[in-house]
């Protein structure tokens, strides 16, 4: 059942070798450019094995969930909010975790200065949560790429994403730096904050008041009363109208299909995706998307 491709809500960008030999000479993008990149969520038996690896460097940066990966004879485990840097025409393997598969982001790249970004790299590296994290920020970075790329291969496009995957590598490399030029978060200070931030940067799980209440540090019971005092409705509705409001802008400005805009916000069943939407929106999704489509 192990299996390469072939996952519910999978996207992926394999460029053309046209497109991959024309960035590599193009000195914008020599130094550093994406020869493909793709999103796997809850990849179950997800597998590959390469005896002499691949051409490229392999970016993972896994989101939800945990795998194992092989480097030679080196092993890991790679789980929430980690990455790691796979290096070229070494043996690697990788796998998604029977009991808990992975969702993954990833990259493959290649370019002059790829050996020094990827050094030291070869290990798991966490992004740890945190009210000034920006991690719903760099996902967001990473569907500008997708978009750009999936909308045209002009020259002005390949440019544009391979800018913005610096960028994107820029934000792990130098997570300090990436977080304190953010600014003081909107999200320190009060439980209520704190906690819609958690919210915000895991919408594309399902979360539940325990898992809230444990990041703002408070009991189920205190930190519900709470929310309701402050807010007015329970934080799982809250937490239900966040999603909705970013499947408003995902329909409007992607082309993601539904299927896709209910996996990125943590549904594993569209159709109950397309009845919660329905219920809140007042239209289905096919509905709102065609009457609100740039």
């Amino acid at each position: 059942m192990k299996r390469e491709l072939g996952f519910k809500g999978e996207r992926f960008i394999y460029l053309p070798l046209s497109i991959l030999e024309q960035m590599e000479k193009n000195p914008l993008t020599g130094d550093l450019y994406i020869y493909s990149l793709g999103y796997f969520t809850k990849a179950a038996f997800h597998y590959i094995e390469r005896l002499n690896g691949c051409d490229q460097y392999l970016l993972i940066y896994c989101k939800d969930g945990k795998g194992h990966v092989r480097i030679q004879d080196r092993q890991y485990e790679l789980s929430a909010d980690q990455y790691i840097i796979l290096p070229p025409h070494i043996y690697h393997q990788y796998e998604a975790d029977e009991k808990d598969p992975w969702s993954i982001y990833w990259f493959h790249f290649k370019g002059t200065k790829a050996p020094y970004i990827a050094q030291g790299q070869d290990v798991p590296h966490t992004v740890t949560p945190s009210v000034s994290s920006r991690q719903q920020n760099r996902l967001e970075l990473f569907e500008e790429i997708y978009t750009t790329l999936k909308s045209s291969l002009s020259v002005e496009h390949i440019n544009y994403a391979n800018f913005c995957f610096g960028y994107f590598l820029s934000t792990l490399l130098y997570i300090q730096q990436y977080r304190e030029s953010g600014g003081k978060s909107e999200y320190m200070g009060t439980i209520i904050n704190r906690s819609i931030y958690y919210m915000n940067e895991n919408i594309n799980k399902n979360l539940t008041v325990q898992e809230i209440a444990s990041f703002v540090n408070y009991s189920p019971s205190y930190f519900y009363r709470k929310f309701m005092q402050e807010i007015g409705i329970a934080p799982m509705t809250y937490f239900t109208k966040m999603k909705i409001n970013k499947a408003y802008g995902l329909l409007k400005d992607t082309d993601l299909k539904i299927n896709q805009i209910a996996t990125l916000l943590g549904y594993t069943d569209p159709l109950y995706f397309s009845r919660v939407f329905s219920k809140e929106a007042g239209v289905s999704p096919q509905q709102y998307r065609a009457a609100n489509k740039k």
